[in-house]
């Protein structure tokens, strides 16, 4: 896998718009300089691992300060990670799914997408799972936004069927790739890993490789395109080998 990079990093995010737009007033700066600490410190040690006095300290605060601006860590990390997927991932994947040339390059889009910001902020992705284990209405908030975005995909320019069926197969996909993240990225699967070592299959090819059985699904008459990782044309060989509908006897 490709090394952590800062151009999708959430905590990176944070720190240039705190130094290159504070808010005008102190109280504003203050609160932000704790949020930024607290998303440093979530995407470091997991949502279980950090405290009040943690943040504080991490912002160059007196812990004292913190209660000025939440109530707890709880707080902090609903404030820090609602921010995460409503104004970090929501705008990036909302701009991945914009209309392509062809269907797969729509779905690689989108799936690139995805992946690079699971890989440049690992961290703050198990937090996700953390929080809404424990904290319920985050947990339902959670679903909704998933729902939603399974909905726009279905209802897609590469991919406009509005039925049930669809939205299964799109839902069934997404776990697929979800799956992938958290063996990949959150709670790492070392003989998965391996596998992909052994493929040759980089960051790149990995999103090849789920966008070939996106298209497969998605789109059965639709041909393979040639501008893929030479590593992944072995797992197009085979997607293209499958029989395409049960033959009659």
């Amino acid at each position: 896998m490709q090394p952590q990079t800062d151009d999708l990093s959430f905590t990176k995010y944070l720190e240039r718009r705190l130094q290159e737009a504070p808010p005008p007033r102190k109280s504003q700066r203050t609160r932000e300089r704790l949020k930024v600490a607290a998303a440093r410190l979530l995407a470091s040690r997991g949502y279980h691992e950090i405290s009040s006095g943690a943040v504080s300290a991490e912002a160059d605060l007196a812990e004292g300060s913190f209660y000025l601006y939440f109530k707890d860590k709880e707080d902090v990390t609903r404030t820090v990670l609602d921010e995460f997927a409503d104004n970090f991932l929501g705008p990036h994947l909302a701009a991945s799914a914009k209309p392509s040339a062809s269907a797969f390059e729509a779905i690689r889009n989108s799936n690139r997408v995805w992946i690079d910001l699971a890989f440049d902020n690992p961290g703050l992705f198990r937090c996700l799972l953390q929080f809404a284990d424990d904290n319920a209405e985050f947990g339902a908030k959670m679903q909704r936004r998933n729902f939603e975005w399974h909905m726009r995909i279905t209802r897609s320019t590469w991919h406009n069927n509005n039925s049930q069926e669809s939205m299964l197969l799109v839902y069934l996909l997404g776990g697929m790739v979800d799956d992938l993240v958290r063996k990949l990225v959150v709670y790492l699967d070392k003989q998965l890993q391996q596998v992909l070592v052994d493929l040759r299959i980089d960051r790149e090819g990995l999103v090849d490789v789920i966008s070939l059985v996106w298209l497969r699904i998605l789109h059965p008459s639709e041909t393979f395109p040639s501008d893929i990782s030479e590593k992944s044309q072995g797992i197009a060989e085979l997607l293209a080998a499958a029989p395409r509908k049960r033959q009659k006897r």
